[in-house]
């Protein structure tokens, strides 16, 4: 596999054969010592060799432990070159360098002093021992080397401190990234909770509670609801048949939790211990949140989860009434809009029809004693009246129609967004549709809105597509959507069991919801370097007969 080079790579390389460029140029110009040849081939070999453990170390930055051997395998082969080409007076004295920046830049603080520390001991105990024909004393040894030695503390302070700034940045900016696709996590879970089929509504939270506390399994349980269905009880993390287990021993302490205002914890028979946090509207008791805790977890930890699941289940409370407050207004636009089509065909239609009727009924009684000429008069009237009446229904059909009055139309808006979407990111989007959406009840112009949008700004985004084919077909039984781009597509097999920071946030599970919700079957294909294809197919009216 092809390891990526970084800039801190270059860099460690650049000055390694610079480094050694600029010895093994002193020691070939050095006239004392071997031959020519000999000094050439140590240099040569010296090359190689650190070509080799570039290479190395460039594989083994995520390796900690084998990069630790890696340095010391180095460090003892640099003191081995120190001693044999004349201890402190060799000139590769200075390569120390190497194996110790490396040490102090990518590994533990106590590794790399550890490292310079042993080096430093090593070569004074041998030159004292075995190089000492001046017969000084260790501290003069010492002392005489005192700059090189000062040069290597200082080198070491230096890189750990760079190496800090940069643990330092990488940690701002795994936070700031963190922190970006929380608030697009957050836009996805409210975007997919305005949905018509409200049922899923816990499944989004669960698995979003599962994204934030990087926990391996969380629920969310709705106490039942007087008079209208409750959204389902979810879970993320356990098998499905221990779903059901699960949720009748939270319903075993549903007083309790209607009593709770804080967050609880609970240590379940079977199941574990866990945190639970009471979701409340600002009229009636929802339900509980809540997370299956880890034995490893320490008190910190732990608050930082009662933070998370306070977050969520306010965020939880806020799209519950976001949801009631939604329907009730669809109720009120809609008896609204009833009253006033009843008004309108009272004070037109209505008004029309009574005088129909009533020179129907006259005509009925006195057209025996019409003539000829006042008879056909007297239909001629009614036929008229007919007439005016049934223009006066057509106009206010028309009206109500946006197809029919020339107001913005589904399929128009589809179009315009797809449209600007291309313009924006100068990517060709090709849109083909068959059929009609005229008779296409609302949820499903709403849903699959989303869906389009969904796939093909994520084809853009994190696909780095160039071209979308977007395929509707809209048949009276059948919706089949076909989502084509050519980016650089991603390993399905990982989509619903990695992080979603990989696969683009939570846009594919709401795909999928969305889809599910009005009985449809959602499928997926990619590789990388092939693009991906969604395919989607919705009975027509499945949903109306689930949401009776």
């Amino acid at each position: 596999m092809k390891i990526k080079t970084t800039a801190e790579d270059r860099m460690i390389a650049f000055y390694r054969y610079f480094s050694l460029s600029l010895t093994s140029l002193m020691y070939l110009l050095d006239h004392t010592g071997p031959s020519v040849i000999y000094k050439s081939l140590l240099i040569i070999s010296l090359f190689l060799i650190a070509q080799v453990f570039v290479m190395i170390y460039r594989r083994l930055r995520a390796r900690p432990r084998v990069l630790m051997l890696a340095v010391s395998i180095e460090m003892a082969g640099v003191i081995a070159l120190t001693l044999l080409t004349g201890g402190f007076d060799s000139v590769f004295k200075l390569y120390v360098l190497n194996p110790v920046l490396i040490a102090a830049g990518s590994l533990s603080v106590y590794f790399g002093w550890s490292l310079l520390l042993s080096y430093i001991a090593v070569v004074t105990g041998f030159c004292y021992m075995f190089v000492n024909t001046a017969g000084k004393s260790l501290s003069e040894a010492v002392l005489q080397n005192g700059n090189l030695f000062l040069a290597l503390v200082l080198a070491v302070i230096v890189m750990q401190m760079v190496n800090r700034i940069k643990r330092q940045r990488e940690e701002a900016n795994a936070r700031t990234n963190e922190t970006m696709e929380h608030i697009k996590s957050l836009y996805h879970i409210v975007e997919t909770s305005s949905q018509h089929d409200f049922m899923n509504i816990g499944q989004v939270i669960t698995d979003y509670v599962v994204k934030l506390t990087k926990l391996d399994k969380a629920l969310f349980w709705f106490a039942k609801k007087s008079g209208e269905p409750a959204p389902q009880s979810r879970q993320t993390g356990w098998q499905h048949e221990e779903e059901r287990f699960l949720f009748t021993e939270l319903e075993k302490h549903e007083h309790e939790w209607r009593l709770q205002r804080e967050p609880v914890f609970k240590s379940m028979p079977g199941l574990g211990d866990f945190l639970l946090m009471p979701v409340r509207m600002s009229t009636r008791f929802v339900g509980m949140i809540g997370v299956k805790l880890e034995s490893s977890e320490g008190l910190e930890g732990r608050r930082w989860y009662i933070q998370q699941l306070m977050f969520l289940s306010e965020l939880s409370a806020i799209i519950l009434e976001r949801h009631e407050l939604g329907v009730i207004e669809n109720r009120l636009i809609i008896t609204n809009e009833q009253n006033r089509i009843a008004d309108e065909m009272h004070d037109s239609v209505s008004q029309s029809l009574f005088g129909i009727v009533y020179a129907t009924h006259s005509l009925k009684q006195t057209w025996r004693k019409m003539s000829d000429s006042e008879l056909e008069e007297q239909i001629d009237l009614i036929h008229d009246s007919a007439t005016r009446v049934a223009k006066e229904l057509r106009i206010t059909i028309y009206s109500l129609s946006s197809k029919k009055s020339g107001g913005p139309t589904w399929l128009g808006m589809v179009r315009s967004h797809l449209k600007s979407l291309s313009r924006l990111n100068d990517v060709e989007i090709e849109l083909k549709i068959t059929g009609d959406d005229f008779s296409l009840p609302y949820p499903y112009h709403k849903a699959l809105f989303r869906i389009i949008s969904e796939a093909t700004g994520n084809a853009i985004r994190h696909g780095a597509a160039s071209r979308v084919d977007v395929e509707l077909s809209l048949k009276p039984k059948w919706i089949r959507l076909s989502i084509t781009d050519d980016g650089i597509g991603f390993d399905t097999d990982l989509l619903w069991t990695t992080s979603e920071d990989t696969t683009g946030g939570l846009g594919m599970k709401n795909m999928q919801y969305l889809t599910q919700s009005l009985g449809g079957e959602f499928h997926i294909s990619s590789s990388e370097n092939a693009g991906t294809r969604i395919l989607i197919s919705i009975p027509v009216g499945v949903a109306e007969l689930k949401n009776a």
